[in-house]
């Protein structure tokens, strides 16, 4: 992050905000592969492209990369800040991920911040992660939590053994991750403090309607295999420098061309098979195409290049909306990286985590953090007046001076809601009536909910397809 310039006290909010930086090449042309969108799976999947020898063009109507985890840059009463557009956690478990920082020539180290499980909240609980391999590191640190009266704590560890000896497969298909707790007999105290905020967190969705078969896999995944997997990953700087300038600078100099601030208004088919892609810029044709897109515009490019029944489905997932509440403040405060808030509707508290971030260089704030607010329901105020009850919120639950800026960024459209019923499209679902084109998005590796890490692994199974004609499976 960084600040320039001073600040006075102010409570501030904004709502879909624009974007800010990223060069910019125009023109039309032609190509082996074009890759409509620039964020995370349309990144993964062109990287996968160069790398297999194959001509790449890159675009994207936004004017920089990134989709919607990207560098954005607040200013609060003068300051200008560098942050995210939204507070994403990465975890250990994230190993695509990992691996396509590193590719592109990025220290994932350098570029994120690494420590070991603990979640905390108000009321004094709090649980930590041994030093111990997996599930050891959780079962010793279950055995040293506060807050959890015994009856709770061997309530979770029954639900965990469960899932390590049966497996996510074993969770029955349409099953809700509010009917999977009643079943594993979780207390509703546990319900509310600890297993409804891990899975608004992970799935952004109410566990009355999330999928409990995709929570398990989480949890398999990131609590029960290596004990690295739960770390929590911060970016150090912002999401632009933990994967998409590394990205483009590494895409460009391969020679990959990248054309920001470019929309694709349309995609069809010619007489000789290459697709065309028609944009403000003039057409782009090419012999293959991925569409990283969200499902909704895939169905807008293709109408009447592909069977209107086939696209049917896209137009059928439904959304939920995110904000992050970034915090400022003038004292410098030692910030947990990562600790739950005790939601209480009623009294306009609706903020579920708070992430503490690296506080800008010089300039007159000391501390910042970002507070998510996650689900339909909770973002019926105003952007002004959500920022300022969590403000409200994040000194009164955790006994912190009140925060001198406050402002809200709201994504309307943050991320699929990930209900059993949902949609599953793979990659190739439109392969056999559009020859060529691969589909790639955090809503097409529907194993898991939408996460960075399922975008990554879209784009990663989007280019295995093009190049080897085997489209990998979520």
């Amino acid at each position: 992050m960084s600040a320039t310039a001073a600040h006075r006290p102010v409570h501030e909010a904004i709502d879909e905000p624009g974007t800010g930086r990223g060069a910019v090449t125009t023109g039309g042309g032609d190509t082996d592969v074009l890759v409509v969108g620039a964020g995370w799976a349309g990144l993964a999947a062109a990287v996968g492209l160069v790398e297999a020898g194959r001509a790449t063009t890159v675009i994207d109507a936004a004017p920089q990369a990134g989709g919607r985890a990207r560098a954005l840059t607040l200013e609060l009463d003068g300051e200008r800040v560098e942050v995210d557009n939204g507070q994403h956690l990465l975890i250990g478990a994230y190993r695509s991920t990992l691996a396509l920082v590193a590719r592109v020539g990025a220290d994932p180290d350098a570029a994120l911040a690494r420590s070991r499980l603990r979640l905390s909240g108000p009321g004094g609980f709090e649980l930590r992660a041994a030093p111990l391999p997996a599930p050891l590191n959780l079962g010793v640190g279950l055995l040293r939590a506060r807050g959890f009266p015994w009856p709770e704590r061997i309530a979770m560890v029954r639900a965990m053994a469960g899932l390590a000896r049966r497996g996510p497969a074993s969770v029955r298909d349409g099953e809700t991750v509010a009917g999977w707790l009643a079943a594993q007999r979780q207390p509703p105290a546990l319900v509310d403090r600890l297993w409804t905020p891990l899975c608004i967190g992970a799935l952004n969705t109410p566990i009355e309607r999330a999928c409990a078969r995709a929570f398990a896999q989480v949890l398999c995944d990131a609590l029960l295999a290596r004990a690295s997997d739960a770390d929590f990953l911060l970016p150090r700087g912002t999401l632009g420098d933990v994967l998409p300038e590394p990205a483009l600078a590494w895409l460009r100099g391969r020679g990959a061309t990248v054309r920001l601030r470019t929309a694709c208004r349309a995609l069809s088919r010619e007489a000789d098979g290459r697709w065309r892609a028609d944009t403000a810029a003039g057409s782009v044709r090419a012999r293959a195409v991925v569409l990283a897109v969200p499902p909704p515009q895939v169905a807008r490019l293709l109408d009447g290049a592909v069977p209107a029944a086939r696209l049917a489905p896209f137009d059928a997932f439904e959304h939920e909306p995110i904000a992050t509440v970034w915090l400022a403040w003038q004292e410098r405060l030692a910030l947990p990286e990562a600790t739950m808030l005790a939601e209480r509707a009623g009294a306009g508290e609706h903020g579920q985590w708070l992430f503490g971030r690296r506080s800008p260089a010089g300039g007159g704030i000391g501390a910042v953090a970002g507070v998510v607010v996650s689900a339909a329901g909770r973002l019926t105020e105003r952007p002004v007046e959500l920022a300022d009850g969590v403000a409200r919120q994040v000194a009164a639950q955790l006994g912190l001076p009140r925060a001198r800026h406050a402002r809200a960024i709201i994504e309307r459209r943050a991320t699929i809601r990930c209900s059993p019923d949902r949609p599953r499209l793979d990659t190739d679902a439109l392969a056999d009536v559009a020859p060529g084109l691969a589909l790639a998005g955090d809503w097409s590796w529907h194993r898991y909910p939408a996460t960075i890490e399922s975008a990554v692994r879209s784009g990663d199974a989007a280019a295995r397809h093009l190049v080897t004609g085997v489209a990998p499976r979520a």
